[in-house]
């Protein structure tokens, strides 16, 4: 399959289109290159007063509306219909056909992502083509390797008739979805559109019923005209507007209808009997006609475009991106189910916007840079869960004032949830000014977990001071450290650069090829990448510093001397940093025998309370450092009993390190099932860890820590997005990272209920002494 652009051109009704024909052709019992109503909804209660304006449902992150309507189900009707046609039927029963994997959709929300990740278009745009197969030739084989597209290769060799049948599952699945999203304004309007690809036309039409107040696509349908015309006496325009129209009727709304499909007043009769007022307005000047070149555009207009006009610009034509077969891109007779599907999931792109945009006053987000951000986080992490992942919030974008989000929104589940983000300020003070250490982190492919654990060692400050230092980066570069090497080329642009976002692309494709386990797309554990990473650091580091020359004998003879734990340990920068040490003393129940020792730490994994709401995290560390008693298969062997004896185990807090990083053990296991808890774990800026020390500090700088850093993990154990919440040392303030977008984020609102990791430091960060700074 090849990517092209698959441009959407508003244009006016032809007159073969609005009369009657004297002769039914073909069989009446199937509509020949139709998609059926697919915005129709018996479950749907109409309204019997008529509305003021538009209402919609609130949600709280643009992925999640585009989630909420793109559900398994969807995605299923799809994938199940193509296995069908594969195995050489056409259509499934329902008890053939199984529920979709988590898997199997995950991969669905890849191939979308990956193909729309160019976003949409406002009109035609001529450089689209070559940015597009610029940016999807690279990801090929991935697309080949994708199981959805698999499944979709048979529906192409269908009949005309099934393929759009095909669609149409997929479609009034959508609708009904739609419906229960959004209740339209008063003022609607009928538009007709002209698909094309490769400049040439394409066989389908696409008419809309849109909201104007909004540019919401109220309703959809595909069609082909001269299968229309033998399908019923009726004119095609009197059978798209009824289609579009029919859910709709006892709503009492006034219809714009192009005047170019007046049919001398008959339309205007035929509808008012259905208690439907058409009103007809001129042509839009430059509206492509069936005379005008393929390469015509609408024309926009001169006037300085506000923010409506800017929210329903999309409804005069768009350009998106699309996969077609190689053999319609090279002069075949074209395929009707590839654009279909698209032109659906264009249309998924522009409702998410326009719902999206409705949530919040003063925006001016432009519809290219919303959906290709919205794009890029569609299958992040393969997550599913809804509404669980803090995508595309309001202050994602550029814009001209502060964005104020609704206090609260509504999970999937219709709880009221309160507004975590209402605190953020405007995106736009990012982008004109971003403070060093203050930069974004492009997805690179269901990377979040691996960008939430940079952006948390970005702000530690010391680290950064040391591996950005000039004598160390020589000292790199000679040893050849190569893990090393580029995580510093990746924190000199973090703290250096210009940019407000960039590309980690180098430092991934380092790491996985050293931890193959993190070599794939799948939703990785960011507290173990955490732990590989500043292994491999440690190791990298453990080559500079000083001479590589043979230890003399007597240094030999001394190494023995000293404890076997500390002989082979060798200090940089990172075991300074992020190493502490427990103490383990276990009691004989039977002979009061006791053992002491210690063990090295990196990460303290926490357990949480179960069965409550919410604890705080003393109560997590008090769970952990509780006396323990190991009894039955788990007793220990005694040295002084010789026998496996019931034993107490007490743990303390040795030594504590600079750094100090909690991982809350947020997943584990119910029965068969694994689960996460949701334990809502309360933390405070300041922790006190005097009350688990071995010894009681004397000097509480020992043991008094500050917050610095928060990875946020929403979702469930397989399928969820990761976050961060980190504190700038020079603005003193603290930032959202969700990938390349980052927000400010007032003090009071860094507590969440998505906490997974916390990072406190023992001394309060300074200014970077970093070169060039």
């Amino acid at each position: 399959m090849k990517a092209q652009a698959l441009s959407v051109k508003e244009c006016t009704w032809i007159s073969e289109e609005c009369h009657l024909v004297d002769e039914l052709h073909g069989d009446l019992q199937r509509d020949s290159l139709c998609l059926p109503n697919i915005f129709k909804s018996k479950k749907v209660k109409p309204f019997t007063r008529i509305q003021t304006g538009p209402t919609y449902q609130v949600y709280y992150t643009a992925r999640e509306l585009l989630l909420e309507v793109l559900d398994k189900r969807a995605v299923q009707e799809l994938s199940r219909r193509g296995a069908g046609v594969k195995a050489g039927a056409t259509h499934q029963s329902r008890e053939q056909s199984t529920d979709l994997s988590e898997e199997e959709y995950a991969e669905a929300l890849t191939w979308f992502s990956i193909v729309l990740q160019s976003g949409l278009s406002v009109g035609q745009n001529c450089s689209f083509d070559s940015e597009l197969t610029l940016k999807l030739d690279g990801w090929q084989g991935v697309l080949k390797r994708n199981s959805f597209q698999t499944s979709l290769l048979p529906l192409t060799r269908l009949e005309d008739v099934d393929k759009l049948e095909a669609i149409s599952a997929f479609c009034s699945h959508l609708t009904r979805r739609y419906q229960a999203l959004y209740t339209p304004g008063p003022n609607l309007a009928v538009k007709k559109y002209r698909l094309s690809y490769k400049q040439a036309p394409c066989s389908l039409y696409l008419a809309v019923l849109c909201d104007m107040s909004s540019g919401f696509i109220c309703n959809m349908y595909l069609y082909c005209p001269e299968q229309l015309l033998r399908r019923s006496k009726k004119p095609v325009v009197e059978q798209v507007v009824d289609h579009l129209l029919r859910p709709f009727c006892s709503h009492r709304h006034l219809i714009h209808l192009d005047n170019s499909a007046c049919m001398e007043g008959k339309l205007t009769d035929i509808f008012s009997n259905l208690g439907i007022n058409i009103h007809f307005v001129p042509s839009v000047k430059g509206t492509v006609t069936e005379s005008t070149s393929s390469s015509s555009l609408p024309i926009m207009s001169k006037q300085r475009q506000t923010s409506e006009d800017s929210l329903v610009a999309h409804l005069q034509g768009w350009t998106g991106p699309a996969l077609f077969l190689l053999s319609d891109l090279k002069g075949s007779v074209g395929d009707v189910f590839l654009p279909g599907l698209w032109v659906t999931l264009h249309m998924i792109c522009i409702n998410t916007f326009v719902l999206h945009t409705l949530q919040s006053s003063s925006r001016q987000v432009q519809l290219t840079e919303f959906t290709k951000t919205l794009a890029s986080q569609l299958a992040v992490d393969n997550s599913v869960t809804v509404p669980a992942l803090p995508q595309l919030h309001s202050s994602s974008y550029q814009e001209t004032s502060i964005t104020n989000l609704p206090k609260q929104r509504k999970n999937s589940s219709g709880q009221v949830m309160e507004n975590e983000k209402q605190g953020c300020s405007s995106a736009l003070r990012l982008q004109v000014w971003n403070p060093p250490g203050v930069c974004g982190l492009d997805n690179s492919g269901n990377s979040c977990y691996l960008n939430a654990v940079f952006q948390c060692l970005c702000s530690t400050v010391p680290l950064v001071e040391h591996l950005l230092n000039q004598d160390t980066r020589k000292e790199l570069t000679r040893s050849k450290c190569r893990v090393s090497m580029v995580f510093v080329r990746l924190l000199e642009e973090m703290w250096l650069g210009k940019s407000s976002s960039c590309a980690p692309v180098e430092a991934r494709t380092v790491l996985c090829s050293i931890l193959p386990q993190f070599n794939n797309t799948s939703q990785q554990d960011a507290q173990e990448l955490l732990l590989f990473l500043l292994n491999a650091l440690h190791d990298d580091l453990k080559k500079v510093g000083r001479p590589q020359r043979r230890p003399s004998i007597r240094q030999l003879r001394q190494d023995q001397n000293r404890n076997c734990a500390t002989a082979v340990v060798e200090s940089t920068i990172v075991s300074n940093l992020f190493e502490g040490q427990l103490s383990y003393m276990t009691l004989c129940m039977h002979c009061d025998h006791q053992v002491y020792s210690t063990q090295t730490f990196t990460v303290l994994s926490l357990p949480i309370p179960t069965d409550i709401i919410k604890c705080s995290i003393q109560d997590c560390l008090s769970l952990f450092f509780e006396q323990s008693v190991l009894s039955g298969e788990e007793q220990m062997m005694c040295s002084a009993c010789g026998l496996r004896r019931e034993t107490v185990v007490q743990t303390c807090l040795d030594k504590t390190p600079e750094i100090l990083m909690l991982h809350l053990k947020r997943f584990g296991c119910k029965g068969k099932n694994q689960v996460k808890l949701r334990t809502n774990v309360m933390f405070s800026m300041k922790l006190d860890l005097n009350p688990f020390l071995s010894s009681p500090a004397q000097n509480t700088s020992c043991s008094s820590y500050r917050l610095y850093a928060i990875v946020n993990h929403t979702g469930h154990l397989n399928m969820g997005h990761y976050t961060a919440l980190c504190r700038n040392a020079l603005t003193r303030t603290w930032h959202c990272f969700d990938d390349s977008t980052v927000s400010e984020v007032q003090d009071s609102l860094v507590q969440s209920p998505n906490a997974y990791m916390l990072l406190y430091s023992r001394k309060p960060f300074q200014k970077p002494k970093i070169h060039g700074l």
